[in-house]
C-alpha cells in the first residue's frame, strides 16, 4: 500500500478544494444521539453499537428517513445526571453509511460525518431526541497561513497513524481528502487524545481552521515528541 502523495493544487488552495467535494445539504431536524465519550467529525466514519430498545427505534426510524442522525456528547460531570443527560449543543451530523442487524435486534452501524451543526432546540426527548439545528460551516482565516500549517499537520497525522497502527512498518492507505487542508483536521481531530473526549469536542467547536490546525499541532508534536524524549 502507497502513501497518498500531497495534492499541490488543493494544498495551495484549500478553499478551491473543499469546494470541489459535492456538498450535503443538511436537514433541519435530525434524530440526536448522546454518548459518553464519542464525537463525530465531517468526513470521518465512525461505527456504533446501538442496543438500547429507544436507539434501536432511533435507528429503524432513522432508515425509513434521510439517514442523517447527530451525535452529541454528554457534558463533564454526566455520570451524577439524571436523564435526559445533559449534552453538547455543538455535534457531528452523520448519515447512516451501513448497518449490521444481529439476531436479538441489536445493530452495528458505521456513520458517515458530513456536517457540523448547532441544536437551536430539542423537539422531543422521548423515546429519543429529535433537535432542530443549523449548520456551522468552517471560516478561513488565513490561506498562505493554512497552507504551511497543512504540510506540517500532514506529516504529524501520518506519524500518529503509524504510532497506533498494528503493523506501523506498513504504510497506510488513507483517504483521498486529507490532501486538502480542513478534511485534513477533521480527520486529525479524530485520533488525537483518544482519552479525553472533551479536548476533541473542543476542537469540534473550533469553526476557524487555522486555529484548530495550530492546535492539532501542538498536541500532535506533544504526544509524539513529549518533553525529555528523543527527537
Amino acid at each position: 500500500m502507497a502513501v497518498l502523495g500531497i495534492l499541490k493544487a488543493d494544498v495551495m488552495n484549500p478553499k478551491k478544494s473543499s469546494a470541489k467535494q459535492k456538498k450535503i445539504s443538511l436537514p433541519a431536524e435530525i434524530p440526536v444521539f448522546p454518548l459518553p465519550n464519542a464525537v463525530l467529525f465531517p468526513e470521518v466514519e465512525l461505527p456504533l453499537y446501538v442496543f438500547e430498545p429507544r436507539y434501536r427505534k432511533m435507528l429503524a426510524d432513522c432508515l425509513t428517513d434521510k439517514k442523517f442522525m447527530g451525535i452529541s456528547l454528554f457534558k463533564k460531570g454526566w455520570e451524577d445526571q439524571s436523564e435526559p443527560i445533559p449534552s453538547h449543543d455543538v455535534i457531528g451530523v452523520g448519515y447512516v453509511r451501513a448497518v449490521v442487524e444481529n439476531a436479538d435486534g441489536t445493530s452495528y452501524m458505521i456513520l458517515k460525518g458530513v456536517g457540523r451543526a448547532k441544536i437551536l432546540r430539542y423537539l422531543q426527548m422521548e423515546p429519543y431526541r429529535i433537535a432542530k439545528i443549523k449548520e456551522i460551516p468552517d471560516r478561513v482565516e488565513d490561506p498562505k497561513e493554512l497552507i504551511r500549517l497543512t504540510l506540517r499537520l500532514r506529516k504529524l497525522f501520518m506519524q500518529k497513524i503509524r504510532w497506533i497502527s498494528d503493523h506501523p512498518e506498513i504504510n497506510p492507505e488513507l483517504p483521498k481528502q486529507i490532501t486538502q487542508a480542513i478534511p485534513l483536521t477533521h480527520w486529525a481531530s479524530s485520533v488525537v487524545a483518544l482519552n479525553n473526549p472533551y479536548l476533541r469536542q473542543d476542537l469540534l467547536e473550533t469553526t476557524n481552521p487555522n486555529c484548530r490546525m495550530r492546535h492539532l499541532i501542538g498536541i500532535l508534536e506533544e504526544e509524539i515528541h513529549p518533553p525529555g524524549s528523543q527527537n
